[in-house]
């Protein structure tokens, strides 16, 4: 005779426990999902170690952003921006030692600092006034950012001032000397809008045939 009222009390207490739990649940899924929202918004550089595409002068250990392919030194060329997996476009300068851009490896005859012990084995090369790389990087939501990446310089004719800029506008810069060793270094910036904005890298020295090399751009 005392099921029903034994039931008929149990079950708002039953009905409790499953709200409680499943409001929990909710929760913690609305967590995740935002959770990868953001991580999926995250911007992201492409190819940031400029790793992707293999410098093939073997011979020279580096090249020169050019719309054709030869490997005689002192202008050595590979048309690094029509490959997909590039992610930057590199200025050109056709072969005038004038605002030249490229990559090298390691022990180049670009003469770049040690690579030892680095998280990267190529970098780009940025000669002079108007050497220069930039890209296009999706996925930002307004607010203040930090780049960082190693910059270096050679090691003689070294004496290069390399910029950062975000959207054109500069956002550091740094004085170089010859033989400056990779070292890691930062700038924050911030950006006003959602969306797509344009990460750049340029030399602002010259005369003569000064170059800086820079990496793992994160």
């Amino acid at each position: 005779m005392f099921l029903p009222g034994i039931n008929i009390r149990l079950y708002p207490s039953l009905e409790a426990v499953m709200s409680t739990a499943l409001r929990a649940f909710l929760l913690v899924l609305v967590a995740i999902l935002t959770l990868a929202v953001n991580v999926v918004a995250q911007p992201t550089i492409v190819n940031f170690d400029f790793g992707a595409v293999p410098i093939v002068c073997a011979g020279t250990g580096c090249a020169y952003q050019g719309p054709v392919f030869r490997c005689q030194f002192p202008y050595p060329m590979q048309d690094f921006n029509s490959d997909p997996r590039f992610g930057w476009t590199l200025s050109f300068a056709k072969g005038v030692v004038t605002g030249n851009a490229g990559l090298t490896g390691p022990n180049s005859a670009f003469d770049p600092p040690s690579f030892n012990g680095l998280p990267f084995t190529q970098a780009v090369l940025l000669q002079n006034t108007g050497g220069s790389i930039l890209q296009a990087v999706p996925g930002f939501t307004a607010g203040t950012y930090t780049l960082s990446f190693y910059l270096g310089s050679r090691a003689f004719w070294g004496d290069q001032v390399v910029e950062a800029l975000i959207d054109g506008m500069v956002i550091g810069t740094w004085a170089l000397t010859s033989g400056t060793p990779f070292t890691l270094v930062t700038a924050p910036f911030t950006v006003t809008t959602d969306g797509t904005h344009t990460v750049e890298f340029r030399g602002a020295k010259f005369p003569p045939d000064q170059t800086a090399f820079l990496s793992y751009v994160v």
